[in-house]
């Protein structure tokens, strides 16, 4: 099993105490680092390079740097880090969620509310770590599912398109991706593409996907993988605000 590594940016010692305690019991293991505040977060920050934590709790209301602030210099080198805030109020919510802000937690935190947090986490790094074994032209190369953003079949040859450029190969049909690419994530939209619906940035007769490619679908089909795109990103972005 992953370890979390956790930072807890809080400035009140009691409620850093209580998030501890509460991460502690969840039965997910995690290496918790504790800030007392925005300040000594971003002291930490500086001069390392970006990953250095999975998950980071940040109290919105501390004296000096807020939590929102400090969420905000993260997010200029770690756009993959997860973030919490825990506070009182609702009122900085659309803040919050403006630096990507996986949940809003009211204090004080509910266990079941932190454990649902730290599971979705944990599952986020053992979905990144899957891959997708592609037979390139006699190579075979595990393919991270995460660097996937389509594949598509043309004749005899299928080709994998990836964050690091296309994969060619002419030894696998898309049946034999559809083994290994599976729903809700992935989806054949048609006899032709397989999308990875994390990296559909809309649907406008056909898929438009997050690095401006087109991706067929039927026109038949066009509700219906709307729909399937709405309930992805619920999914993926599915918060607990109280």
């Amino acid at each position: 099993m992953n370890t979390l590594r956790v930072a807890i940016c809080e400035d009140d010692g009691k409620d850093a105490e209580h998030l501890s305690s509460l991460i502690n019991a969840s039965g997910v293991a995690a290496e918790i680092s504790l800030f007392e505040s925005g300040e000594a977060f971003l002291a930490f920050l500086a001069g390392r390079p970006a990953g250095g934590f999975d998950l980071v709790f940040f109290d919105i209301y501390m004296g000096g740097v807020s939590g929102v602030e400090a969420a905000g210099v993260l997010r200029e080198t770690d756009d993959a880090c997860g973030v919490v805030f825990t506070t009182s109020s609702r009122d900085h919510m659309p803040e919050a969620f403006d630096v990507g802000a996986e949940q809003y937690l009211i204090k004080p935190v509910q266990h079941e509310k932190l454990e649902k947090v730290l599971k979705k986490r944990l599952a986020l790094m053992e979905r990144s770590q899957k891959t997708c074994l592609v037979n390139a032209k006699g190579r075979r190369v595990n393919v991270p599912l995460d660097h996937i953003y389509y594949v598509e079949a043309h004749g005899h040859i299928c080709r994998v398109h990836t964050a690091n450029g296309e994969i060619e190969t002419s030894s696998m049909t898309m049946e034999d991706f559809e083994l290994q690419l599976q729903p809700p994530r992935f989806l054949r939209c048609y006899k032709s593409y397989i999308v990875n619906m994390s990296y559909v940035e809309k649907v406008d007769r056909d898929f438009i996907m997050k690095n401006g490619h087109r991706v067929y679908i039927r026109r038949d089909d066009v509700a219906k993988y709307a729909r399937e795109l709405d309930k992805w990103h619920l999914s993926e972005t599915g918060r607990d605000e109280i």
